[in-house]
């Protein structure tokens, strides 16, 4: 087994008890198992938990979308298409990325 059992348990308690999904639904995804809980799962999970209780998003349906994506087409699908909304979603996505001063992402220009 690739993963630690701390690493799974840590990785089931947020999708499940944080995130809201079915622990069966996780269950079935092991892509999940190779990213980083702390660099990519936790960051998009808890920004786009934002965007729902914000009722910017209804909801998640699928996992692959959410953290298997690029960072491109993550940005695409939840932050770029949604400014219009709430201008602010960027910079909240900064935030939960906790980058390093001097590498905050830039609007595309269109």
């Amino acid at each position: 087994m690739a993963a630690s059992e701390g690493r799974i348990k840590a990785l089931m308690d947020f999708l499940v008890n944080v995130m809201g999904f079915k622990a069966s639904f996780v269950a079935k995804q092991p892509y999940l198992l190779g990213l980083s809980l702390e660099k990519r799962i936790v960051p998009r999970g808890l920004f786009v938990k934002d965007l729902i209780s914000k009722g910017i998003l209804a909801k998640v349906s699928g996992l692959t979308t959410l953290f298997a994506s690029s960072e491109k087409v993550f940005l695409q699908r939840f932050v770029y298409c949604y400014e219009e909304k709430a201008s602010e979603l960027l910079k909240l996505y900064n935030e939960k990325l906790n980058l390093a001063a001097g590498e905050k992402l830039k609007t595309p220009k269109l």
